[in-house]
């Protein structure tokens, strides 16, 4: 049996090796202050960190058949939002909403707000689950329970260097800059990425 330590390090090893391209996504999102407030992007990254740590679970138990043929397709979600943000900047454009504060602006639903932020996190989390489920066999149900309390206090470390990376002056000025376009195709790459590496096409 490991000691608690050696669990918390393997719990932070496996975080790190699957969740690297998040803090990409993170910082594009904590860029968007004008749609989304931070507790928004917090709340949403948890529940879809938490909601890949179920499937894995239920995969474990045999239960996941049906989960893991829906990510296939899941990767539509980031291209739908890179649409969605292309036509919301478009229309911003065009009814002058830009010079309107960021307190109006960002008057989005909560709820919507988080939950397509933990599904864009569900969509780009086939290397998690990959990572995850082999690792869950491994252990007890205490040792589980120390490396999920692991990952949440994780997806907050990554949060915070997201948002630290997004508060970067040359990076805000960039984004900003480019933002109509650069934002939407990001998103649409990261779509079509996702659905070929969980082999949608296959």
């Amino acid at each position: 049996m490991e000691t608690v330590l050696q669990v918390i390090l393997t719990g932070i090893l496996s975080f790190v090796s699957s969740d690297l391209d998040d803090i990409i996504v993170l910082t594009l999102l904590f860029t968007q202050r004008r749609k989304y407030r931070t507790g928004h992007i917090i709340a949403g990254q948890l529940l879809g960190i938490g909601s890949l740590v179920l499937i894995s679970l239920l995969i474990n138990y045999g239960l996941g058949l049906v989960a893991t043929s829906i990510l296939k397709w899941i990767g539509i979600l980031p291209i739908i939002l890179g649409v969605k943000y292309w036509y919301d900047y478009y229309y911003q454009s065009k009814s002058d909403n830009e010079n309107m504060p960021e307190t109006v602006v960002a008057q989005h639903s909560m709820i919507g707000n988080i939950l397509g932020i933990c599904l864009l996190t569900i969509s780009n989390g086939a290397d998690n689950i990959g990572i995850y489920v082999p690792l869950f066999t491994q252990y007890s149900n205490w040792e589980l329970g120390v490396i999920i309390a692991v990952y949440g206090a994780m997806t907050l470390v990554w949060c915070y260097f997201g948002y630290r990376l997004a508060s970067l002056p040359a990076l805000q000025v960039r984004i900003e800059r480019y933002r109509r376009w650069l934002i939407p195709l990001i998103f649409v790459l990261l779509g079509i990425y996702v659905l070929f590496k969980n082999g949608a096409f296959n």
